[in-house]
């Protein structure tokens, strides 16, 4: 029997602690968890979600203490986040989200260990200090020299900015592990692709990609098949060509990428939807490793100064919602300082020789 222990004070997220730590898991796997000892909370529990039932209508059910700390982890399911009247103005609630992809045991175990590590006031620090930067210039210019593409964000755009990062005030839900910052075109769960991210020139995807699914059970098949031919941007990038934040070509840097651009090319016919960029994001997690496989907690993933990621789709309006990880992408400012992604390698000065009078 698999055994996730979740230890509660390491649950830094929360800030300073309420009376009460929930943890809630689906009904079928709560033998796999236990809770830790806590010296920070005067009560500790575990809850089961039902087959069929969502975290909403548990939240308004009275079973959980109105003021609780709420963390969620189910595994083998799609938990839909709920409305803030269902949270209620006391309460902070905190979900894994892992149903939209297969995730397994060892990811979970791996995550948990993740979200325990993770520093939410540092996030927040590094969250601010982001902010602040975009704050002061118009566009950012997107780099990856070794592919040498380059292409230019507008900030200024009318978006809507949104921000996985920080200690949870009362009544508030983040996911976890935390960590990005992204923009939107519109509300970034009302898919609408006539407006627009301003996203022009050229981007290289590397890294390890996301398929979502959301809750769809009809496609596991299709999904594994669409992961695996994107899987190989792992190791080996692709171009893609953006006009008015969307995509106008894509070709591979290497031949071993001409299996990633053949399903994206198909993706592309079948639907023009996932031709646009609908998410800008910044990975800021410093914490997480990607994982292998086709893993949507990969997300956060923001190395030593954060990561750009883009998303296209949104399911259910596309069958699948699609995140690239651009991990050799520089992101600097109208000045040319950098922002987010590998810093550039500063170059010594060049030794002059002796004049030796040869």
């Amino acid at each position: 029997m698999t055994q996730f222990v979740v230890h509660p004070d390491r649950h830094r997220e929360f800030g300073s602690p309420s009376e009460t730590f929930l943890l809630l898991t689906q009904t079928n796997r709560v033998e796999d968890f236990v809770l830790a000892p806590s010296t920070r909370y005067r009560h500790c529990g575990i809850g089961a979600i039902d087959a069929g039932e969502s975290l909403e209508a548990v939240l308004l059910s009275g079973r959980c203490p109105a003021d609780a700390d709420i963390f969620v982890v189910c595994p083998d399911r799609f938990i839909t986040s709920p409305e803030s009247a269902a949270i209620g103005p006391a309460r902070r609630v905190v979900v894994m989200p892992c149903g939209s992809t297969p995730v397994t045991d060892a990811q979970v175990a791996y995550f948990l260990t993740v979200v325990e590590q993770t520093d939410p006031v540092a996030l927040e620090a590094r969250a601010d200090q982001l902010f602040a930067a975009l704050s002061e210039t118009p566009f950012v210019r997107l780099t990856a020299p070794g592919e040498s593409t380059s292409a230019t964000f507008t900030v200024s755009g009318d978006y809507e900015w949104n921000q996985q990062a920080g200690p949870l005030a009362p009544g508030e839900q983040q996911i976890a592990p935390s960590g990005e910052a992204s923009a939107a075109p519109t509300g970034l769960y009302l898919f609408d692709t006539s407006h627009r991210l301003g996203l022009n020139g050229s981007v290289t995807l590397y890294g390890a990609p996301i398929v979502h699914r959301g809750d769809d059970p009809e496609c596991l098949a299709e999904q594994a098949s669409l992961f695996e031919d994107l899987d190989v941007l792992r190791e080996n990038p692709v171009i893609l060509d953006l006009a008015d934040g969307m995509v106008t070509d894509a070709r591979p840097v290497e031949p071993a990428a001409k299996r990633a651009v053949a399903v994206l090319t198909d993706l592309y016919a079948a639907d023009d939807a996932y031709r646009i960029v609908w998410e800008f994001g910044i990975g800021l997690n410093p914490v997480l490793r990607q994982q292998p496989g086709n893993c949507g907690l990969n997300e956060m993933y923001g190395a030593s100064n954060g990561v750009v990621h883009l998303g296209f789709g949104l399911t259910p309006t596309t069958r699948y919602a699609l995140t690239f990880t651009c991990a050799d992408t520089v992101m600097t400012d109208k000045d040319g300082s950098t922002v987010a992604g590998p810093v550039p390698a500063r170059r010594l000065p060049r030794r002059r020789t002796p004049d030796c009078g040869c």
